[in-house]
């Protein structure tokens, strides 16, 4: 395969969000008002959706935020401004109550 085949296909960037039952309100408020409004400011990504997971093992809420990129490069740069907003977030106001993971995936269909 070429070596730009995977730049050539939309990227779709996962961050699942597991908040506890006493800060859900706040952070997803947070989330809808602020931080996905920001995102979307920015015009990295084709689109840009928070979906509720409905069957998470987890305790609390889970939430996923799915932003769709035309390429890594995309990616790399909100990794380094915009996501670490949701990490100082995550260290500071919801300290202790919210946990956060990522995953990259490619589009092959």
């Amino acid at each position: 395969m070429p070596e730009d085949y995977y730049l050539s296909r939309m990227i779709l960037f996962n961050i699942t969000h597991i908040i506890s039952d006493q800060k859900v309100l706040a952070y997803t408020e947070w989330l809808k008002t602020e931080y996905i409004p920001l995102v979307k400011a920015h015009s990295l990504f084709e689109e840009i959706r928070l979906l509720k997971i409905l069957d998470s093992p987890n305790e609390g809420h889970s939430f996923s935020l799915q932003l769709l990129a035309n390429n890594r490069e995309d990616i790399l740069k909100f990794k380094e401004s915009l996501f670490t907003i949701l990490q100082q977030k995550m260290q500071g106001d919801f300290y202790g109550h919210l946990f956060l993971f990522d995953t990259l995936m490619e589009y092959i269909d």
